[in-house]
């Protein structure tokens, strides 16, 4: 991968790069290293159980981030392909206007497209078992994560650091603690599941708009649960307390942080140096974007309603425009440059790029020198995107932990985790 692709991954604040650069490079070493500074300070004893526990958990939650969740993705697709659907239909078309939908997709590439648009009408015309699979899969990539990482591993966790320090019953045959409480809700899960099966009379559709969300939409929801698991499994009042108050720093950290830093880093970039940041690194360094620029060829839709830019993408498919937007996910084009009927055209944010682009192209060729003015463009977004990511990642490595820290200094008047401090050897 070329620096461009990379900086160009961590640029996006909709994607799950930035986030797994932050967690797993930096932001879950520097928390354990923190963890045992600050426990240390009383009981190097508890600063190895507490690191013990952070290590665990840290990497524990990143590995069902990083392998569990897209492994469950694909099961669900799997599943549904098995059903005979497509599991690529997105619901957003049932809501059918003049431009786009189900119908209106059929009848628009029957001729070009017979084996998709029959994915199409199998969808259609079984609107609610589909509805039913898609509700099942989002329950699924989202309940079986939650349980895994804020009830089952922190329980596992605890019960390991218990049996360690009580030499009582080895971990396999210790009681799982909570676990009551899960089984049932799973059971009536799988039931209600099997019974939607049986009689289809069950219908998801208020999870039409939940089905679709994106990865970053899906992981917001993912930490959500992650934070009440990790509240409700804490093993006293104090530990449930820091537990809450780092989950919800840590939420706003990751999601809305990144997002008011670009904001912020933007601002005197534009003021300053008259740039605007908003396009992509890889649409700066595309050399054939830059040439239609100087030789006034930039294709675009010629307005940002809905018929306009999806006519534009169906008869400019291989242009800089619809390339860009195929990259940031706004648009899917199959291998012969087709659009493919099967998703949902984003022409809002499509909209927001069209002028993006119009913007920047308006200012490089009032600049003089189209070339500099679009090097410049890319410095400016590559310094951006990188300072973002290293002043979200000091924020949520170093500046979290202390914040964290200071919490449970004035909530225990102790260094010690609350949760392991009764293991302390005196």
């Amino acid at each position: 991968m070329s620096l461009v692709n990379i900086v160009s991954a961590l640029g996006d604040n909709n994607s799950v790069y930035p986030l797994l650069v932050r967690d797993c490079g930096i932001e879950n070493v520097a928390k354990c290293a923190l963890t045992y500074k600050q426990n240390a300070k009383e009981s190097k004893y508890i600063a190895r159980e507490a690191t013990r526990e952070r290590i665990i958990d840290e990497y524990g939650t990143s590995a069902v981030w990083l392998g569990g969740v897209p492994l469950l993705n694909k099961v669900c697709d799997t599943f549904i392909k098995k059903s005979k659907f497509a599991p690529e239909v997105n619901l957003k078309l049932f809501n059918e206007t003049a431009s786009q939908g189900i119908n209106v997709n059929i009848e628009k590439f029957k001729d070009k497209l017979p084996e998709i648009t029959e994915q199409l009408k199998k969808v259609r015309d079984n609107k609610k078992t589909f509805q039913n699979l898609q509700a099942f899969k989002f329950i699924a990539t989202t309940s079986i994560p939650i349980a895994l990482m804020g009830f089952l591993l922190p329980k596992l966790n605890f019960l390991y650091t218990k049996n360690k320090n009580e030499k009582k019953k080895s971990l396999i045959t210790q009681p799982f603690e909570g676990n009551s409480s899960l089984k049932p809700s799973m059971q009536g899960f799988l039931k209600e599941i099997k019974n939607s099966k049986k009689t289809n009379n069950v219908s998801f559709s208020g999870l039409e708009k939940l089905a679709n969300l994106s990865n970053l939409q899906k992981m917001m929801i993912l930490d959500a649960g992650l934070t009440a698991g990790r509240v409700k499994t804490g093993r006293n009042p104090e530990e449930k307390a820091e537990l809450g108050f780092k989950m919800l720093l840590m939420c706003y950290l990751n999601y809305l942080a990144p997002k008011n830093i670009e904001k912020l880093l933007n601002k005197p970039t534009k003021k300053i140096f008259g740039i605007n940041t908003s396009l992509d690194v890889k649409l700066l360094n595309s050399k054939d974007f830059i040439k239609e620029i100087k030789e006034n060829k930039l294709a675009l839709p010629k307005g940002i309603d809905e018929k306009s830019i999806i006519d534009f993408i169906d008869q400019n498919p291989t242009s800089s425009f619809v390339k860009q937007a195929q990259k940031t996910n706004l648009v899917s084009m199959l291998k012969n440059n087709i659009r493919d009927p099967r998703k949902y055209v984003e022409t809002g944010k499509l909209a927001e790029f069209k002028k993006a682009i119009e913007e920047f192209a308006s200012d490089a060729v009032k600049s003089g020198s189209v070339e500099k003015f679009a090097k410049k463009a890319l410095y400016a977004k590559s310094f951006n995107t990188i300072a973002n990511v290293a002043i979200s990642s000091f924020l949520l490595a170093g500046v979290l932990p202390k914040v964290q820290f200071l919490f449970r200094k004035v909530l225990t008047k102790s260094d010690l985790d609350p949760g392991v401090k009764q293991y302390d050897k005196k």
